[in-house]
């Protein structure tokens, strides 16, 4: 695409610099009449022309221009092009007359710096009026690339604003139903605390399970490593009352580790939860296993379980490839490592994170 458009722009400058150099003979041969002389002769002058006109607008004109010192810049180097100019008309007709029949008289004189001086001066202006456009150009270009930005600036704001409202309207019905919802549950808790203490208890433990995965967090997005821990301990409470058959869950874990110590939320529950979703945790000769420890600031984090046979095909790839994602964010791709093992009859984790 790019070599496409430069073909283009060397086209269009060879046919307005055709189209010129027509324009000029043309109105010599029509104002003096014809004269002899060689195609070759014009073809020298207006190379020297054209390669004035373009060290001009590119080289003078575009260094000075991005200088501080413009004026002293161009009153220094528009007459050394101009006299290196002259120079090179002088060295071009002493150059021609070895080429021609009868060589010309041709003097450094008063007249030859004159004449050339004021052709020069004539390319110059042309040049600077290029130039002038083609600043012009660009700086439209810049008018229209910043007046697009700011466009887009403005339509993200608008969008951000937008989101900023949705999340107050959710930040103030979050603020609403926890508290509707922890009301009502300490209300059925009164209520069958007497009638059926095990149903009560599930209640209690629902609550507290709600109360932290609704708890705000630290300004990091992180909660704190012995909550988490505590609300995986609740969790696992909840489900041994859920169901009518006692499940087999072997759940280990060192406390042994800094307080100030942080996780993203609800990541080490991910695992938890698949393993009670999908797991086969009747057989107490293999009871699913899930172990959390701490080495100085790294946290190590293991799972095992039996596959459910009639849940088989549900598999653990949302709730996983969510958590992945979620610890890609917080940690990049070097800070963690999650290795996951399954064939058909069993399904192992093994997390392990920087917690510094």
């Amino acid at each position: 695409m790019k070599t496409s458009k430069s073909l283009n722009k060397i086209f269009l400058h060879i046919l307005a610099w055709s189209a010129f150099i027509f324009y000029e003979i043309s109105v010599v041969f029509f104002t003096s009449g014809p004269k002899q002389s060689f195609w070759w002769t014009y073809a020298g002058y207006y190379t020297l022309h054209i390669l004035l006109f373009y060290a001009n607008a590119h080289l003078v004109l575009y260094f000075s221009s991005r200088n501080k010192h413009l004026l002293f810049l161009l009153t220094l180097l528009v007459p050394l092009e101009l006299a290196f100019y002259i120079q090179l008309q002088f060295g071009l007709e002493n150059l021609y007359n070895l080429f021609r029949p009868a060589p010309l008289p041709v003097s450094l004189n008063y007249k030859f710096i004159i004449g050339y001086t004021w052709r020069g001066i004539y390319f110059i202006g042309l040049s600077t009026a290029y130039w002038f456009v083609l600043r012009t150009i660009e700086n439209t270009k810049k008018i229209v690339h910043l007046k697009k930005q700011q466009l887009d600036a403005k339509e993200e704001k608008l969008a951000l604003e937008k989101n900023l409202v949705q999340t107050q309207n959710a930040y103030l019905q979050a603020q609403i139903n926890p508290h509707l919802l922890f009301n009502t549950l300490n209300f059925i808790y009164n209520k069958v605390q007497d009638v059926s203490p095990p149903a009560s208890e599930g209640v209690l433990l629902l609550s507290e399970v709600m109360r932290h995965a609704l708890a705000p967090v630290h300004a990091d997005g992180k909660t704190d490593l012995h909550r988490e821990i505590e609300h995986i301990e609740k969790y696992i409470a909840l489900n041994q009352i859920r169901f009518g058959y006692p499940l087999y869950f072997d759940w280990q874990v060192n406390k042994d580790f800094h307080i100030a110590h942080r996780i993203p939320p609800l990541v080490l529950l991910t695992f938890i939860e698949n393993m009670f979703h999908h797991g086969d945790l009747t057989n107490s000769l293999q009871p699913a296993k899930a172990t959390l420890y701490c080495v100085g600031d790294t946290l190590h984090f293991q799972t095992a379980n039996k596959k459910r046979r009639s849940r088989q095909k549900l598999g653990h790839g949302i709730g996983v490839q969510n958590a992945r994602t979620r610890l890609d964010s917080f940690y990049g791709q070097t800070a963690y490592t999650l290795q996951i093992q399954e064939d058909d009859g069993h399904y192992m984790v093994q997390l392990k994170l920087e917690l510094a």
